[in-house]
């Protein structure tokens, strides 16, 4: 139940009590893979949810523009800085953007802070909190030069 057209944010969503309780297919959160449960797919709701869709809409494969399935809101845009030879503090700032961007349009999140950045040549990981309306948990990420 990816909400990819969505066209909101967080500030124009403030009746976070009607929304409906978000789920998707569970996924191993490493390896993208659906996971089986007695030889049937099944769903998980709420934050379990919300993490999958976290790793979708930032996942490489997931860049704006490229799919006509998705609205123009949905996906990241986090590849296009990497060749950019951008100062760190820079990279830094403009991956947070993007991060922010892609997710705050999806009503079940309020806010996304915390974040920390580590750097080894060409990969940055990155790990901030993300507080949805059934709480927060902290979510890493890690991109790399191609």
């Amino acid at each position: 139940m990816s909400f990819n057209f969505i066209k909101a944010t967080a500030e124009d969503n403030a009746d976070y009590e009607n929304l409906p309780e978000i789920y998707e297919l569970a996924r191993n959160l490493d390896t993208y893979e659906f996971l089986v449960k007695n030889g049937k797919f099944y769903y998980v709701t709420k934050n379990e949810a919300l993490k999958i869709w976290i790793l979708k809409a930032l996942h490489k494969q997931s860049a704006r523009y490229t799919n006509k399935a998705y609205s123009k809101n949905y996906g990241n845009e986090i590849s296009t800085l990497f060749g950019r030879h951008l100062k760190k503090a820079l990279l830094k700032s403009e991956i947070k953007r993007s991060v922010e961007e892609a997710l705050l349009i999806n009503p079940y999140i309020k806010k996304l802070s915390n974040f920390s950045f580590k750097q080894e040549g060409s990969k940055v990981e990155v790990l901030f909190t993300v507080t949805t309306i059934y709480g927060e948990f902290e979510q890493e990420i890690s991109y790399e030069k191609e």
